[in-house]
This record gives structure tokens, C-alpha cells and sequence, in this order.
């Protein structure tokens, strides 16, 4: 069964913004590869390092994990240490997967929230990186809302899996 069939009907549509959230953080991964690479050889043959380098490095890649994240959940593609699923059953990894994924949920939502504060500070004093001054809030940006999409992956598959319920449960 597909992920957009367990979130039912709002699922696809869902499932289209978390992948777009991906690709975009997957074009950054990208650029930062390109980037990355043109620096390597602008230091070590031209010997004209590129100024602010780090800088974008380290914005892009807040960006890319955050938009990673979602759609990764999503399809379940994460790291998932399963050692004492054997022993739980099927009910016992209901369970524990219903309240895992319930905790997540509240957390993230307090790191939404934080991050959302700290985008809105860093946007009203004007917060810039050192070098090149990349403003701070794209990161928290980025923050705020792959962990604003990761919690509503979280919520759908509570919801998935109270509908389906403990028999059979994967």
C-alpha cells in the first residue's frame, strides 16, 4: 500500500507538497555539491578561496535536511531500529509506535514554535551571517517548516494507523 493510499483521500495532495519540500531541498543539495567542488579547485590549483563558502555551505545544508525530512518520513525511508519488535507483536508495536509518534509530534511542535520566534528575530533585527551576510532567518525558515511538515507526517500516519487499527499492523 502506498503512503498516499494510507493517508486516504487528502494524502496525495499532501504527499505532493512534501515531495516538492524534497526536491527543493534535493536542487540545494545540489548547488552546494557544485559549489563545494568549485571552491576545492578555486583553493588548491587557483589558490583564490572563496569567500563565504562555509557560510553557504552551512545555510544550504540546514535547508536540505529540514526539507529532506517529511518526505523521507513519509515513505518510511528513514532509519528504523526495530530490535524488540519480534518480542512486542503486533499490539506492542502498535502501541509504542502510536506513542512515539504522539511525542514526536509535541516536540516538534515545540521546535516549530522556537524556530518560528527565532525566524521572526532574526528577520526584524536583520541577522546575518559573518562573511557574506546570508540572513539567519533562511535557516530558521527552513526549520520551521520541515519540522512544521514532519509533525503533519507524524499526525497523518497517527491517524492511518488508528483507522487501520492493531490487526495485521506492520
Amino acid at each position: 500500500m502506498s503512503a498516499s493510499e494510507q493517508l486516504g483521500a487528502q494524502g496525495g495532495t499532501l504527499e505532493r507538497v512534501f515531495r516538492f519540500a524534497a526536491l527543493l531541498g534535493g536542487i540545494v543539495l545540489f548547488a552546494i555539491m557544485i559549489l563545494v567542488s568549485v571552491a576545492v579547485f578555486f583553493r588548491y590549483v587557483l589558490n583564490q578561496p572563496i569567500l563565504g563558502n562555509q557560510e553557504l555551505v552551512e545555510i544550504g545544508m540546514a535547508v536540505v535536511v529540514m526539507l529532506a525530512i517529511p518526505y523521507t518520513s513519509l515513505k518510511g525511508q528513514h532509519i528504523r531500529v526495530d530490535i524488540f519488535d519480534n518480542m512486542l507483536g503486533d499490539a506492542g508495536r502498535f502501541f509504542c509506535d502510536l506513542v512515539s509518534r504522539s511525542i514526536g509530534v509535541f516536540v516538534l511542535y515545540l521546535l516549530v514554535q522556537k524556530a518560528w520566534d527565532k525566524a521572526l528575530d532574526a528577520y526584524e533585527y536583520e541577522d546575518v551571517t559573518n562573511m557574506i551576510e546570508i540572513p539567519v532567518w533562511i535557516a530558521y525558515g527552513a526549520i520551521t517548516a520541515g519540522m512544521g511538515l514532519f509533525a503533519c507526517v507524524l499526525v497523518l500516519k497517527i491517524i492511518s494507523q488508528i483507522r487501520h487499527g492493531v490487526r495485521g499492523y506492520e
